[in-house]
């Protein structure tokens, strides 16, 4: 036979394909780094969620006295829970010290900065302040307008002010 006749070639040889398992040891290392990048983020979610149990339960109160609040004869007895529930949320995302000795315009211009608003110095949340010192008869003559102002400014505050301080003692409100 001649050595270079077509007779002696053979056909190419294709190698086995390359298993998936084991994976090669970046694989590893790729999937640690992602657990790990992932522990972190759920433990960074749940710390802030459990860190705004009292934004939660704020909301959850002035939500049920807006209900209330749609009988209008009830005005003068609801009313001036509002400005407690504002405080003691103020006290618990700030601290005793910061805030309990705030009131009039101190308290509402320390609401409008720690809410990046303008709703209590310049609109509606100035009855805040009525809402805590008015006769339950004054309360009466409020308007439907002025209470759904002052909820909206309420509750743009719980869920938007900022505090960079940490919450100590107390949980809930």
């Amino acid at each position: 036979m001649n050595a270079s006749s077509l007779q002696n070639l053979h056909d190419i040889i294709v190698p086995q394909p390359v298993a998936w398992f084991p994976p090669a040891s970046g694989w590893y290392a790729l999937s640690f780094s992602l657990f790990l990048l992932g522990s972190w983020f759920l433990v960074k979610k749940y710390l802030l969620w459990k860190r705004n149990k009292y934004r939660r339960e704020a909301l959850l109160e002035l939500s049920e006295l807006k209900n209330r609040l749609a009988d209008r004869g009830m005005y003068g007895q609801l009313l001036p829970q509002i400005p407690r529930l504002v405080k003691r949320t103020a006290i618990v995302a700030y601290g005793r010290n910061m805030v309990a000795s705030l009131s009039g315009d101190d308290w509402l211009n320390f609401l409008d900065i720690t809410g990046s608003t303008k709703l209590f110095s310049k609109e509606g949340g100035q009855l805040l302040t009525d809402c805590s010192y008015q006769s339950v008869a004054k309360l009466d003559q409020f308007t439907s307008k002025q209470v759904t102002d002052l909820h909206k400014a309420v509750l743009h505050w719980i869920r938007k002010h900022q505090t960079s301080f940490p919450l100590t003692g107390h949980t809930s409100i």
